[in-house]
């Protein structure tokens, strides 16, 4: 399999030259260009039209890592992005810019993972750093629990409102808080002060794939 060609866009030397030798000793990863500012950045992209941008949030005095992916999805770039940062007030404007998913710098332990699920599965993975398990990982912690059929579909809906859920599996809403529950439990979704389990929950499904995305109408304030 060819290797995914990745660039990295950090500024502060020492932690770009620490993230190209991570990268490059991951299997199936090369890094083939560096930069240092976010319209260095841009024109790689263009030229080199790598797979992956591991993005750097703060780049002066050159545009900002958002900036920089809202001018990549403008020219209708599909490269993966993934944002690097220990803000997380930074992550909600990445991922309304377009970014398919971050890592904290400080969180070395979960680059591959993360890189792992946004390139096998092509969709946007925001999801608690230390909840990001790897694609094949987190299929099998699915397996593992054995949510029955009724469980399965109302997790498939999860961004649903209850409401929306109860009318379309034709159950009671208190029924469906109960399902959801016992989802919460089998996944062993921890609560979280940052993230709700509700949220964990569906982007473990959008990262599998199975989730339903709903119009804005009916749509779970799940964030």
């Amino acid at each position: 399999m060819t290797d995914r060609r990745v660039l990295v866009a950090e500024d502060e030397f020492f932690t770009r030259e620490g993230i190209v030798k991570l990268v490059n000793d991951f299997p199936g990863f090369k890094v083939i260009g560096q930069a240092k500012q976010g319209n260095d950045a841009i024109e790689i992209v263009r030229r080199e039209q790598p797979d992956l941008l591991l993005l750097d949030i703060r780049m002066p005095p050159g545009p900002t890592g958002i900036q920089v992916i809202e001018t990549l999805r403008s020219q209708q770039s599909t490269i993966s992005i993934i944002v690097l940062t220990n803000e997380k007030r930074y992550i909600k404007a990445a991922q309304e810019a377009g970014a398919n998913g971050y890592v904290p710098k400080d969180k070395y332990q979960m680059f591959l993972p993360t890189l792992q699920c946004v390139m096998e599965t092509g969709k946007q993975v925001f999801i608690n750093p230390e909840f990001s398990e790897n694609y094949l990982a987190l299929k099998r912690r699915v397996e593992a629990a054995e949510l029955n059929e009724s469980e399965r579909t109302v997790w498939r809906l999860l961004a649903y409102r209850n409401e929306e859920i109860s009318r379309r599996c034709h159950k009671a809403v208190g029924r469906v808080r109960n399902i959801v529950t016992e989802i919460y439990f089998k996944l062993d979704i921890p609560k979280n002060g940052e993230l709700s389990q509700r949220f964990q929950a569906v982007e473990m499904a959008r990262i599998l794939g199975t989730l339903e995305e709903p119009e804005r109408d009916y749509c779970h304030e799940y964030w």
